[in-house]
């Protein structure tokens, strides 16, 4: 068997036991994609497990029904958030320890936390959207999130960066989103730049991560400085605050088939 018939036998096989998991959609992306070099140094794969060859990611889609709930609704995506989390960080555990049985070292991904603050932005361990676009999973869409083809904006994501030589998914090159500016024009803290239509992640994290604590924090520079500490110990779970532009997405409302 050659070099390139293991790597793809390898490939089949820890596929096939991601779907053993219950996971909606999983990917390849190779460490080195360029696609990660747009994270801050200490944030991209190659930097996080030496000698990384590989990152396997994976997700999870909310039900679509939660957003024909007439009551509620905020506090469901809540609860639906942290265990869908809980989910994807237990399989990619279970991911880890069944590549590492195979002879190669494997680092799971949390889905949610820990995260740092880098130039006023919030970064994962990696950055799974980023991961999942290398992954062929999808496209970046308007509002800053991940667009796959079937699930819309409503994945959730996990990863696991491995010293495993695998074999790459293409990148999916099809237009998703609907340019139908839906999220733009229905953001109620105007995240996105009138002109340049840029999104800002901070001025989106302070309306969606709500918690007890802000009353007696003002969402200044300085407290920005310290959010990831607060966020990573007092606040595993946060209450969601706005889902306007998973609510208006009209990819998340269709059928799944």
């Amino acid at each position: 068997m050659s070099k390139n018939d293991n790597i793809e036998e390898l490939t089949k096989k820890i596929k096939a036991y991601v779907n053993k998991l219950d996971i909606d959609t999983i990917g390849i992306a190779d460490a080195n994609n360029e696609l990660f070099l747009e994270a801050p140094e200490n944030h991209r794969p190659k930097n996080i497990l030496e000698d990384a060859k590989s990152i396997i990611v994976f997700g999870k889609t909310l039900p679509r029904a939660i957003f024909k709930m007439k009551y509620h609704q905020e506090q469901m995506v809540h609860r639906l958030y942290h265990s869908i989390y809980k989910f994807l960080d237990i399989a990619a555990t279970r991911l880890s320890d069944y590549i590492e049985t195979l002879g190669y070292y494997a680092i799971p991904i949390p889905s949610y936390i820990p995260f740092r603050i880098e130039n006023l932005e919030p970064w994962g361990i990696i950055s799974l959207k980023h991961a999942a676009l290398a992954a062929g999973l999808g496209r970046i869409a308007k509002n800053g999130l991940l667009i796959h083809p079937k699930y819309g904006t409503l994945i959730r994501l996990s990863a696991v960066i491995t010293t495993a030589k695998l074999t790459p998914d293409n990148p999916y090159t099809e237009e998703i989103c609907l340019d139908c500016n839906l999220c733009i024009e229905n953001c109620p803290v105007k995240a996105f730049g009138k002109k340049t239509g840029k999104f800002n992640k901070m001025k989106c994290l302070n309306n969606v991560v709500k918690h007890g604590l802000n009353i007696l924090h003002p969402y200044d520079q300085n407290y920005v400085k310290n959010i990831e500490l607060v966020t990573n110990t007092l606040l595993i779970e946060y209450t969601v605050g706005c889902t306007k532009c998973l609510e208006v997405c009209p990819l998340n409302s269709q059928q799944k088939k």
